[in-house]
């Protein structure tokens, strides 16, 4: 947004560069639909569809800002800069020192020796397969190409023993502790934190 808006506002300059980024908006909603509607649940279909979705933001972005300078409105009611930010200043909400309350949150870390690359990815793939039975073994091998991913995928077919389990894996060592605190009867919480399931 244009810091000095007041001086842009109502400006033919502002006016054409809202309907710029207005045309340019609709043209990446309609390219975005048009390669959504192409998809039929492949892993292969995921690149084409983020960097569609990218550019559809970042149109969304720009027409955000440019209705600023143009009347000093914003039409979308969310922040699209500020998002991911909001989302930890959740996290710094915790109060560390309440002994109570409806919420426990368990948080730590857990230290593995990778002993065999090939073999964790080997196992991330077979449980990607029995999560979604109805993929193939190119889906597979899309979806999980390093031991990242592949520890998404045990841990979302079977939790965290999935990774506790897992061959060419071995623990080395961990740290942990839990604190419970009041939760917002409206707070919802990110069942999908690792990105595992589909997008």
């Amino acid at each position: 947004m244009d810091e000095d808006f007041g001086e842009s506002q109502w400006t033919e300059k502002a006016k054409q560069a809202y309907q710029q980024r207005a045309d340019e908006l609709v043209e990446a909603l309609r390219a975005h639909l048009a390669t959504n509607l192409t998809r039929s649940g492949r892993q292969r279909e995921l690149g084409a569809y983020f960097a569609s979705a990218e550019t559809l933001m970042t149109a969304a972005r720009d027409f955000n800002n440019a209705e600023f300078d143009w009347c000093g409105s914003v039409p979308f009611a969310f922040d699209l800069d500020e998002a991911e930010d909001d989302d930890m200043d959740d996290v710094d909400d915790v109060d560390d020192e309440s002994p109570q309350g409806d919420v426990l949150s368990v948080l730590g870390r857990w230290d593995f020796r990778i002993l065999d690359e090939q073999v964790v990815i080997s196992a991330g793939r077979d449980a990607y397969l029995r999560v979604w039975p109805d993929d193939t073994e190119e889906d597979a091998s899309i979806r999980v190409q390093d031991v990242e991913a592949a520890t998404g995928e045990l841990m979302h077919a079977d939790g965290f023993a999935g990774i506790e389990t897992a061959p060419g894996l071995r623990i080395e060592r961990h740290t942990m502790f839990v604190v419970t605190h009041e939760g917002d009867d409206d707070e919802t919480f990110d069942t999908d934190p690792f990105g595992i399931n589909r997008a």
